[in-house]
């Protein structure tokens, strides 16, 4: 019961970060803080290069910093990741102009991130808490990732896990296409960029060859 606890009050059991956008911008070059031997090398240089993670101005990527549920979904929601056709309509189309926000209590209709959420939310890639709010500035769990990702992947995964377990289903099958990270040990562990980078990457080029944590080894 504890774990379902967890999960419900989201990860601020664990802290949470500022939800002010960062100055971050597409680099050029690779990142100066992810050398070539890191693990996640190649899937931050290969998502570099296709314009889907951002730096920051002194030319870091911050691969250890951990991703708040605001960043993820404004991460997942790229063109180079799924299709992203008339996103830019998405506020005008669903939300009355006389809402201050934007299908969540807590997720303002002026934030930098509000058309990302809206997108996100109508294509069925989130959902909220049962209290009708996002909490975007929490930082994201890896259940929480695993299913947002399984949903953008369009991943064929059978629901039949309900209650205390529902993250069960969208875990095996990234277990199943290895994506899951070795540095990745527990259901509830807070996500890096990273991680982030790294499991998004396995997915877009099917890399099954890389070591990976398997859904019996997760604790």
């Amino acid at each position: 019961m504890y774990f379902l606890f967890s999960l419900l009050i989201g990860s601020l059991l664990f802290g949470s970060t500022a939800l002010a956008q960062q100055d971050t911008a597409f680099s050029q070059n690779p990142f100066t803080d992810v050398p070539e031997t890191s693990t996640y090398f190649e899937g931050i240089e290969y998502l570099r290069t296709q314009n889907v993670v951002r730096g920051y101005l002194d030319g870091t990527f911050k691969p250890d910093t951990r991703i708040n549920r605001a960043e993820f979904v404004h991460f997942v929601i790229n063109p180079f990741i799924l299709d992203t056709n008339n996103m830019s309509a998405c506020l005008r189309e669903n939300v009355s102009s006389s809402a201050s926000t934007v299908f969540f209590s807590d997720v303002s209709r002026d934030t930098w991130y509000a058309n990302d959420v809206c997108f996100a939310k109508t294509k069925d890639i989130i959902n909220g808490y049962p209290d009708g709010t996002y909490r975007p500035a929490d930082s994201i769990n890896f259940v929480e990732a695993a299913k947002i990702i399984s949903n953008v992947f369009s991943l064929n995964i059978e629901k039949n896990e309900t209650g205390e377990f529902w993250y069960r289903p969208y875990v095996q099958r990234l277990s199943d296409l290895h994506a899951i990270p070795v540095s990745i040990t527990r259901f509830d562990k807070t996500i890096t960029r990273g991680e982030m980078a790294e499991i998004v990457y396995r997915l877009k080029v099917n890399a099954t060859d890389r070591a990976s944590t398997t859904m019996g080894n997760l604790r």
